[in-house]
């Protein structure tokens, strides 16, 4: 039986990188620990082969139970990665979310705040009544007479206007068709 040795790169690879380099020398360096397999240096790199007693007493038959164990480790492996994968899934998703004690702090500054403007404005409102005096009254009124005045006047110059515009239209139009066409608001007058 051939004991080839192997490093933890050729072992990463044969495993198409499932296991990573370091997980590689790790559980080989472990195994040399436990002197289930022998270690050997060539050049600058370790490299790992199988105790030759032990395969050699072995037999076909020890080989073929190793072949099936590896086989149920790696259905194995597959599973814990697809686990991890969905741990880290989970572990982002409540990385996101707030922390309870940034919340706090949060609802304590709002809070704070609410109190600040409702104190504010309950200042500006006051009890909800104005006195206001009778000579501020009748300014006020004579205020709002003469600019009721002042938008009559400037209703009739815009009708009358409106009116000379309107005179003569293009074929087929009429007032409301202009006063569209021309984005006015309101209706035409």
């Amino acid at each position: 039986m051939d004991s080839r040795p192997y490093s933890a790169i050729d072992i990463s690879t044969n495993l198409h990188n499932k296991v990573t380099k370091s997980y590689a020398v790790k559980a080989l360096k472990e195994l040399h620990q436990k002197n289930e397999i022998e270690c050997r240096v060539a050049g600058k790199q370790t490299v790992y082969h199988a105790l030759q007693e032990e395969l050699d007493e072995s037999g076909p038959d020890a080989v073929a139970a190793m072949d099936v164990e590896i086989a149920i480790l790696q259905e194995q492996l597959s599973a814990l990665n697809d686990e991890e994968k969905k741990m880290q899934g989970e572990l982002n998703a409540l990385n996101a979310m707030p922390l309870l004690s940034e919340l706090r702090v949060e609802v304590k500054r709002l809070e704070e705040e609410k109190e600040k403007l409702t104190a504010s404005l309950a200042k500006m409102h006051g009890d909800g009544s104005t006195e206001v005096s009778p000579q501020e009254k009748e300014v006020v009124r004579k205020d709002w007479k003469i600019w009721q005045d002042q938008s009559r006047v400037r209703a009739r110059i815009c009708r009358d206007l409106w009116r000379k515009c309107s005179e003569t239209l293009p074929e087929g139009m009429t007032r409301e068709g202009l006063w569209e066409s021309l984005g006015l608001e309101g209706s035409p007058m």
